[in-house]
Formats: structure tokens, sequence, C-alpha cells
């Protein structure tokens, strides 16, 4: 309704690029609190890191004379390399309708994202970038049983689709467009309808109710909703009642990759170790950094009175770190991501781990962390945010897990205690770290028994603090010992929590801040 009031019917003469949240970031916290869309990415020059939104602008480059009027979206959290060759000027995005794009992707990835099953595969040519194709079916997060039983498996075409690596196959999701009679139709449905109190999905619920074989059986399938609701059924019936018929064409774009950062693990492996993806991107390891600073005597120093030589990523570590500054003398392990940190002791960070939005900078006048050195444990997820707390002061909270953990998996017995964390168990943290398992576990209809929703991080006045505290956790954790913290007398806080409670003016101001003193070295 807004977009009708404030635009009239101007909007329907214009190409709208919808660029969605893409949820809470549970499988990747560090982007929960400014969005996927403000993620960095390490490529850049000596003045800036790119962020998913500058990637975003350009991704779209070649197919941007194919579309026409309409809507355009695309997720915050994927890249999208490709080529669509010479011969395609004929191909185009319908007129009306939706048209998607389609990926040769592993059976793997199409469990996670959803999978197009394809009318005619016979008239399918790996051979050529560019195809129209028509859809049958779009399957959401299927099992590979699902895949094989829908008749998405292209089990015959796999070997010659180099993007694969010979994997069996089957085509999946990333953006899609609709021109504006589903614009329109979208308009009525809300004037009609009112506020939505649910949650609707722009991939489960648009995409799944199109195709001549749709159902509406995923309308009562909540596993990947974040909050069930009393009308959430109903409401998802209505959207599918309002698309089915709608037409659906397909792009196949068979020289393509699509790739998805939105997990840690994923985050770790295209940043730090798939050299052909880096290589694609024009990706760098050392992007928009200070690497330490020292007395004119240090190795590397230009000689007596002479400022030193910045080192450089290459000359102490091997991780990807991005927008920081860190003491020359730290080590970054191969398979580490650093971004937004601003140390002021050397650092050794662990393999497989994520360290983002960390300050520990050096106290005035004081002395006492001169030959120290933080240590971060492999397989560690570990980033600072700050919150207002009951009195609308801003503190700080660190949030931490092993890469491992999920944050999104429910306990089926309810009981917040049996769920894996660190290693070990939130049972084993919470003895060790003297914390009440009432206190952890809060209270009401909305919340699930999951990591997202247990309190289990300290809220502390300062990231140095915070930080401090946090590693103290982890040790206790890590070693059983039940000596190093207590957090009787702690407010702890859920991720759920922290998104409520969320400082942003703060974040942007430390990194705007964080961004002045690494430009002016």
């Amino acid at each position: 309704m807004f977009l009708r009031s404030h635009y009239g019917e101007s909007l329907f003469e214009k190409r709208v690029l919808l660029i969605h949240a893409g949820g809470q970031s549970q499988r990747m916290p560090s982007a929960s609190v400014l969005g996927k869309i403000f993620s960095p990415v390490p490529k850049g020059d000596s003045g800036y890191v790119s962020q998913m939104l500058d990637i975003k602008l350009t991704m779209f480059d070649r197919l941007l004379p194919k579309i026409g009027t309409g809507v355009f979206v695309t997720c915050s959290d994927d890249f999208l390399v490709y080529d669509i060759g010479d011969d395609h000027e004929k191909i185009q995005f319908a007129a009306q309708g939706f048209t998607a794009l389609a990926h040769p992707s592993s059976l793997q990835v199409g469990t996670g994202h959803g999978v197009y099953v394809i009318k005619d595969t016979a008239k399918i040519d790996p051979d050529i970038p560019l195809q129209e194709g028509s859809c049958h079916q779009v399957l959401q997060k299927p099992s590979i049983e699902t895949m094989y039983a829908k008749n998405a498996v292209l089990s015959d075409l796999h070997k010659k689709f180099s993007v694969c690596d010979n994997d069996i196959v089957a085509y999946t999701d990333s953006s899609f467009f609709f021109s504006h009679d589903v614009t329109r139709k979208f308009l009525t449905f809300m004037e009609s309808y009112g506020n939505l109190t649910c949650e609707v999905d722009a991939y489960g619920d648009f995409l799944q109710a199109l195709g001549p074989g749709a159902s509406d059986e995923y309308t009562s399938n909540t596993g990947n909703v974040s909050t069930i609701t009393p009308d959430l059924i109903t409401t998802r019936q209505q959207v599918f009642s309002l698309l089915k018929g709608t037409p659906l064409k397909l792009l196949l774009m068979n020289a393509s990759k699509f790739v998805h950062i939105g997990t840690t693990q994923e985050y770790i492996n295209y940043f730090c170790c798939d050299s052909g993806f880096q290589s694609e991107l024009g990706l760098g390891k050392d992007v928009f950094n200070v690497w330490g600073k020292g007395p004119a005597d240090m190795p590397g120093a230009g000689g007596e009175g002479q400022p030193m030589k910045r080192l450089r990523l290459s000359d102490t570590s091997e991780g990807c770190v991005m927008h920081s500054i860190i003491p020359h003398s730290s080590v970054i392990s191969r398979t580490a991501v650093v971004e937004y940190c601003h140390f002021d002791i050397p650092v050794k960070v662990g393999q497989n781990s994520i360290l983002s939005n960390l300050a520990f900078v050096e106290r005035e006048n004081c002395l006492q962390d001169a030959g120290k050195c933080l240590d971060i444990p492999h397989n560690m997820f570990i980033h600072t945010i700050p919150v207002f707390d009951d009195d609308s002061q801003t503190k700080y909270v660190t949030v931490f897990f092993d890469i491992q953990d999920s944050l999104k998996k429910v306990s089926l017995v309810s009981d917040i205690k049996q769920l894996n964390f660190l290693g070990s168990y939130v049972e084993q943290y919470l003895k060790v770290v003297h914390l009440d398992p009432a206190v952890a576990t809060p209270k009401g209809d909305t919340w699930k028994p999951n990591l997202w929703h247990a309190r289990l991080f300290p809220l502390m006045p300062s990231p140095r603090e915070s930080l401090t505290l946090t590693l103290d956790c982890i040790q206790a954790v890590k070693t059983d010992d039940s000596t190093l913290v207590s957090l009787a007398d702690k407010q702890v806080l859920s991720m759920a929590d922290i998104l409520r409670k969320k400082d942003v003016n703060s974040m942007l101001k430390e990194r705007n801040d964080l961004y002045k003193n690494i430009a002016a070295e």
C-alpha cells in the first residue's frame, strides 16, 4: 500500500531492485545487527573494503538490458559468477508473471535451497550458457530422496556441467523477477488483508506456488519458519491461492556458479580456501588494514629515527583480514577471518575461526598489558555488539560459539542444557561459569529451546571488558575449570535479546572511527 500511495501509477513504470534481509542471520550472527547486505567482502583498494551491496549492484550488469519493468528480488548473502555467452540477444525476462534464474548445482547444495523441476530436460544443452526453460514445480530445501522422486535430478547430464565437478546435479534458485502484473496482485492482496502478522517468505511462499505441479502441501510445513503464529498456515494458503497459475519462466544459466556465504563454514571456505573463487571475483586476503606500530629500532624499521615499515598480512599471517588494526606480531591462521577488529596487543587466532567487531584497546597509562597476547582457540566465532541496557545506556555483549554449533537447532526435549555448545553442552557451560539454568532459559511463548534464545552471554561496560570475560568463559569450558569466572552476578542476554536491544548508531560510529584510524595511517 505504501508503494502505491507513495509512487502512484509511476511505480509500474519502474524497475525495482529488492535485496531482502534473508532472515535473522542465525547461521552467521555477525550480519544480524546491520544486515547481510552490509557484510564486508575482501575486495577493494587501499582506501576501503567492499560490502555485499557493492557486489550486488555490479553483479547483474549484463542482465540489466533483459529486464523490463517489475521487481528483481535477490538475496543479500550470495554471489553469482556467470557467463551468458554471445548468442543471447533474443532471451528476455518475461513481460508477465515470474522469471527465475536457475543454476546447475550439486544435490547437496539443493538440500539447502530451492530446486526447479524442469518440464522437458531433453531440451537442456549444457554447452549453451543461457537457455530458456519451463518449470513444472518448485521444491524448497528438499531432501535428495525428494529430488529424485520429483524428477528434479539431471542424471544424464551432470558430466557435461563443468561448474559442478561431475557431481549429480539439479537446477537451484537464486534471484528472480516478477513483472508489475504480479505487483498489482500483491498490492490488492495487502489492501484487502491488512497488516501481516506472520512470516511470509519470498522464496518458500512465492515460488512454491508456481508451476503446474504446485500444491499447497508446503503451507503446513513450518520447519524453516522462525516464529510460528496462529494465522501462519491460513495466510500461506491465501498467498498460494493468489499466485497459483501465475506463469513462471526459467533462465537456465548453464555456465554459472552460485556461491552462498550465509554460514560460518561457507564464509571461511570462500574467503580463505577457495582460490578459484577468489580469483574469479578478484578477492584478496589483506584489505584495508593497519599492521602494527612500533619503535624505530624494531625489525623492518627504516633505521634509527625513521618510521617503521608497515608490515603486510603476508609477512605475518595467512588468513583473511579486513578493515582492522592488528599488531605486527599477531598470527592469523590460514582458515581464519578477521573483520572490523582493533587490537593493541598481539592476537593469535586459531584455525576455522571468525572474529568480528572486537576491540582490545590499550587503556591510558596502563602497562599491565605489555607482553600479553590474546589467544583465540580453534573453531571459534566471536562477535561483539553494542546494546542498550535497561537504563538506555550503551553496554556491550560478545557472542561466542563453536562454528559447528547450530543456533537454530531446537532441543527435542525443550531443554537447552542438552544443546551442543563450545565442544561440550550448555549444561557444562552453565556449571563452570556458575550461571543458573533458570536465568539462561527465557520465559514466554515466543522463544524456542535453542542457542539463539538461550541467555548465555554477559553484558559488560566496554568492548574490552566484554572480550576479556568472553575469553575467560571459553577457557573455563575448554579446561573444565570452574574457578576462572563467575556469571552469577552478571546480566546475560541471548541473540534474540540482542536484536531487540541493539545500538546500531554506536556500532556505525565505532566502524567509522576505525575507518578514520586506518585511513590516517
